[in-house]
């Protein structure tokens, strides 16, 4: 079941957004105005964030192959 809601998740998935929101973190870790424990927070949904970016860039890719081969 865990398979489908993440099924779900991707296809709400928006890689512009997810970029956007990866810009603020960056933004927020780099001027130290941050607390450690927000800092470990921010840190966190960036990881998740940047693998969700490339898992739907994998999907991209392994579609534009299969459309390269037809």
């Amino acid at each position: 079941m865990a398979k489908k809601d993440n099924n779900e998740e991707n296809n709400n998935f928006n890689i512009e957004e997810a970029f956007k929101r990866l810009s603020e973190i960056n933004q927020a870790l780099e001027n130290g105005q941050v607390g450690l424990k927000e800092s470990l927070e921010l840190y966190s949904e960036g990881v998740k964030l940047v693998a969700m970016c490339k898992e739907n860039l994998e999907g991209v890719e392994k579609e534009i192959q299969i459309l390269n081969e037809i």
